[in-house]
C-alpha cells in the first residue's frame, strides 16, 4: 500500500507530495511536502516553478482496504485534513499517483549477521507488486511473491521464508532496515 500522490492546482503547479508508508506492522505513516508558487497569478510562468514551503510527518491510523477506490478516497481525505483547505471542487485541484515503477531496497541481518536482500517493485496505480528475497548463504534460497497493491511491503516480507544455520523461519520485522528508495 505504499504510495506517491501529488496534488496539482487548477494551474498544474505542483501544489503538495504525500508519501504513505507501511513500514511497521499495523501502523501508516505520511510524509508530505507543500509547495508554493514562485511566481504570482499575473505573472508568466512556462515550467511550473515550485519550492517546498513546508515539510510534515504524519501517524495515520492503519486501515485494510477492499479496493483501491478506498485507498483513493482514503488519500483526499487525509489531503483536506491536513492542509485545511476546501478541496471539493473538481477543478481546482488534480491527483496524481505516480505511474512508474518504484523499487523499495531492505537489508535482512540479526544479531548473528547478514541473512539476505528483499527488492519490493511495485506499482500503485497498477496494483502490481513483486517482492524478491535474496538469500546471503546460497541463491538455492531466493524467494519471490507476487501481490497486489492492497496488501502492504512488510505483510509480503513477512511471508518469505530463510533458510538458517538451525532451522526454516520466516523474516521478522526487527531485521529489516529499509534503504533509501530508488526512482
Amino acid at each position: 500500500m505504499d504510495r506517491t500522490l501529488k496534488v496539482y492546482t487548477k494551474t498544474d503547479h505542483l501544489f503538495a507530495e504525500f508519501v504513505f508508508h507501511y513500514d511497521s506492522t499495523n501502523q501508516a505513516t505520511a510524509s508530505y511536502i507543500q509547495y508554493q508558487r514562485l511566481y504570482r497569478d499575473d505573472e508568466e510562468d512556462e515550467m511550473k516553478s515550485v519550492y517546498p514551503l513546508l515539510k510534515a510527518d504524519i501517524y495515520l491510523q492503519f486501515k485494510q482496504f477492499d479496493s483501491i477506490d478506498q485507498i483513493k478516497n482514503h488519500d483526499i481525505e487525509v489531503v483536506k485534513k491536513e492542509l485545511a483547505r476546501d478541496m471539493t471542487d473538481p477543478r481546482g485541484y488534480t491527483y496524481v499517483y505516480d505511474d512508474s515503477p518504484i523499487l523499495l531496497r531492505y537489508v535482512v541481518a540479526n544479531h548473528i549477521g547478514f541473512i539476505g536482500i528483499v527488492d519490493v517493485v511495485f506499482n500503485f496505480i497498477n496494483n502490481t507488486k513483486e517482492v524478491k528475497f535474496l538469500s546471503g548463504t546460497n541463491p538455492r534460497f531466493d524467494f519471490e511473491i507476487s501481490s497486489n497493491s492492497l496488501e502492504t511491503n512488510l505483510s509480503c516480507i513477512l511471508r518469505i521464508p530463510v533458510y538458517t544455520d538451525r532451522d526454516l523461519r520466516e523474516i521478522r520485522d526487527h531485521e529489516l532496515t529499509k534503504l533509501a528508495p530508488w526512482y
